[in-house]
C-alpha cells in the first residue's frame, strides 16, 4: 500500500515540475520557436527536422509541408498546452495500482443518464470491464 502512495506522490511531483514550474520556460520556448518560424531558412530547417521525426513516429500521416505547418502550430499553441495539462490531471486521478482502490469514474448510460462505475461492484464478486466495439 505504501508503494501505491509513493507512486501517486511521484506522479504529482512530476506534474508540478513539468507543468507548473516549467510553464514559463515552455511559453518562452514556444514564443521563440514561433518567432524563428518567420525567417524562411529557419522555417525550412524546422520543417525538415519535424519531417524526419514524424516519419519515424507516424509514417504516412503527414505528407506535405502544409501538414507539418499545421502540426507545428498545434504543438506550440496555448490550447495544446491546456489540453496536455487536462489530460495529465485526468491520468493522475484515474491511475490505478495493483492492490489499490479502483477509481469511481463517472459513466454515461445509453439513455443519457449518468451513474458511477463502482455502483456495479458487488461484494465477493469481481467487476470486469471489457472495452471493445460492437460494430
Amino acid at each position: 500500500m505504501a508503494s501505491t502512495y509513493l507512486k501517486r506522490a511521484q506522479g504529482r511531483v512530476e506534474f508540478l515540475v513539468r507543468y507548473v514550474l516549467g510553464a514559463p520556460f515552455y511559453f518562452v520556448l514556444f514564443a521563440l520557436v514561433r518567432a524563428a518560424w518567420l525567417f524562411p531558412p529557419l522555417k525550412r530547417q524546422m520543417l525538415l527536422q519535424m519531417e524526419e521525426i514524424f516519419k519515424k513516429v507516424a509514417p504516412g500521416v503527414y505528407k506535405t509541408d502544409e501538414d507539418y505547418q499545421q502540426l507545428f502550430y498545434e504543438l506550440t499553441s496555448f490550447a495544446s498546452w491546456r489540453g496536455r495539462i487536462s489530460a495529465q490531471v485526468l491520468n493522475m486521478e484515474a491511475e490505478v495500482f495493483p492492490g489499490g482502490k479502483a477509481t469511481d469514474s463517472s459513466l454515461v448510460r445509453l439513455d443519457g443518464s449518468s451513474c458511477r462505475l463502482l455502483q456495479f461492484a458487488r461484494a465477493a464478486r469481481p467487476l470486469v470491464i471489457s472495452f471493445g466495439s460492437n460494430t
